[in-house]
């Protein structure tokens, strides 16, 4: 059941009415019910690894709970004795968590990296006559026809960073093992996100409801934009993408550098539909989720960017990998080590690279198995990284030429960035890591402006009509997110409007979905991109 098929709507059109009237004192049962039939109606046999990552975090955080507890309770012992039993019982929770984490980020790996890394043995077999015995044609099959279960990394890393949590004593785990399941699977976020703690979701998720007429209507906004986002632009776009990408040499390099540019703008509005498509639809029942994207198209740098990409990825990295990583005995010995000898100014940014690359490289294995993803994270963290080290030398070469930080030097910097995202995205969309490479070079050894024209534009699948609906979406999508950097909030637009100024444009918006969204043409796909993560 696709988040923007008719079927999805009608599903959640129920629940919402169920929600407030019928299953009112024990909504949060309806949600949890709601959610685990959302998931088997989806992938029936896959649920049985939601509930192993659900029941091995739930088991684990009571185990850590009570180990913290215990250690709490060594305050009234002599210090000698409290410090021996303290060290044992650190140790016992760290082996919980260290068995929980193996256990469900193992299962995560097979799921996502298993198929490439036999087929990996298969080359090796093919070139050089070696590992024949542990390579078979039909096991390689198998795993490359195994379908990755909905959202497993989405709550993969939601469940383990609540153990962590609960492992730092942020707070007591939950007691009751089906809120937690919840938790786990609350329908909305689990196809592609966010990522959320429990801190935030909690009291939402298990309170007794009162029907909201804001979040009402903030609901059918968001969920009205995501599906414009997703249906009207991503959709549509994805036609050229996809003819240029599958035989680029057909094109001249600008034009497939514009290309990565229309896939740019394809997956955000993909992956950022469907985001507003859950938080709208979560809103419907007064659950609000974490915003996952803040106009990354006017970021100024890449670190920017990324600040504005992804988000809950993001926080859920720094801080439990980017920090404990960076605050650890050997990055102290390691800075240490950088001041020693690259001197004060620059050893201190040995650590810190380490960590940065670190950081970049899980992000692009977490998009896929295979050197093209581990290449996307090594081009963010080194842009990063360099970026960091000749601040100073930037900051004072501006200085030198007179620049000032005025719209001229803004826009510069929106656009240089653009370009180095894009060069990054080769790298995703690419059948290959050599590919990519290729495409690359291709681009601007070709680069002829000759070659975007209409006679090119005309080669695709797509009418005049699509055209116009994806100029004017594109157009109306930059719109409101340059509304939204500058600080216009719609929400408190609408709240000093009258209800009927509200009425009429909820009902404007409903005619919307139902007529310029559910109409929809052969060509348009309703997959998301990041189903597949």
């Amino acid at each position: 059941m696709s988040i923007v098929s008719p079927q999805f709507f009608v599903f959640v059109t129920l629940l919402v009415c169920l929600y407030y009237t019928i299953f009112r004192k024990c909504a949060w049962v309806l949600l949890l019910v709601a959610s685990y039939a959302f998931y088997f109606l989806n992938e029936p046999i896959n649920i049985v690894y939601l509930i192993i990552t659900t029941s091995s975090v739930y088991i684990s955080g009571i185990l850590i709970d009570r180990t913290n507890r215990n250690i709490k309770d060594l305050s009234n012992l002599d210090r000698d004795i409290r410090k021996n039993k303290k060290e044992l019982l650190e140790k016992k929770k760290k082996r919980v968590l260290v068995f929980a984490l193996i256990l469900n980020f193992l299962m995560l790996s097979v799921f996502k990296y298993s198929a490439y890394f036999y087929s990996i043995i298969g080359l090796i077999s093919n070139k050089f006559g070696t590992l024949n015995f542990l390579y078979r044609e039909e096991i390689n099959t198998k795993l490359l026809n195994i379908l990755q279960p909905l959202g497993i990394s989405f709550f993969i890393f939601q469940a383990t960073g609540y153990l962590i949590d609960v492992y730092r004593n942020k707070f007591e785990a939950e007691k009751n093992p089906f809120k937690f399941a919840l938790f786990v699977s609350y329908f909305p976020q689990i196809v592609q996100g966010p990522i959320g703690r429990w801190n935030l979701l909690k009291d939402d998720l298990f309170k007794i409801p009162d029907l909201d007429y804001d979040n009402l209507r903030d609901g059918i906004i968001l969920i009205a934009f995501g599906l414009f986002k997703k249906v009207e632009i991503s959709n549509r776009i994805s036609v050229i993408v996809n003819s240029v990408f599958s035989e680029y040499t057909g094109y001249s390099g600008a034009f497939v550098f514009l290309s990565v540019l229309f896939y740019g703008i394809q997956i955000y509005t993909d992956f950022s539909g469907g985001i507003d498509i859950v938080r709208g639809v979560s809103k419907l029942f007064g659950v609000e989720l974490s915003i996952n994207f803040k106009q990354p198209f006017f970021a100024t740098s890449i670190a920017d960017f990324w600040r504005r990409w992804h988000i809950t990825l993001g926080t859920w990295l720094k801080d439990y990998v980017f920090y404990p990583v960076n605050f650890s005995k050997p990055m102290f010995k390691l800075n240490k080590f950088g001041r020693k000898h690259l001197g004060a100014k620059y050893g201190k940014f040995l650590s810190l690279s380490v960590s940065t690359f670190l950081i970049y490289f899980i992000v692009g294995i977490w998009h896929g198995a295979g050197f093209k993803y581990i290449a996307f994270g090594i081009w963010n963290g080194t842009i990063i990284t360099i970026s960091l080290i000749l601040e100073e030398f930037f900051i004072n070469t501006k200085a030198k030429l007179g620049i000032k930080d005025g719209k001229l030097y803004r826009i510069f910097m929106i656009l240089r960035t653009n370009i180095l995202v894009c060069i990054g995205r080769f790298f995703t969309r690419a059948s290959g890591f050599l590919v990519a490479l290729r495409m690359i070079k291709y681009s601007f050894s070709n680069f002829n402006l000759n070659g975007i024209n209409l006679e090119v534009f005309r080669s695709f699948s797509l009418t005049k009509y699509d055209y116009l609906r994806i100029i004017l979406g594109v157009t109306l999508l930059l719109i409101c997110d340059y509304l939204a950097e500058i600080g216009f909030d719609l929400k408190s637009y609408l709240e000093r409007k009258s209800k009927l100024i509200n009425y009429i444009f909820i009902i404007v918006i409903v005619l919307f979905l139902f007529i310029g969204v559910f109409y929809q043409n052969s060509y348009v796909s309703t997959e998301f991109i990041y189903r597949q993560y």
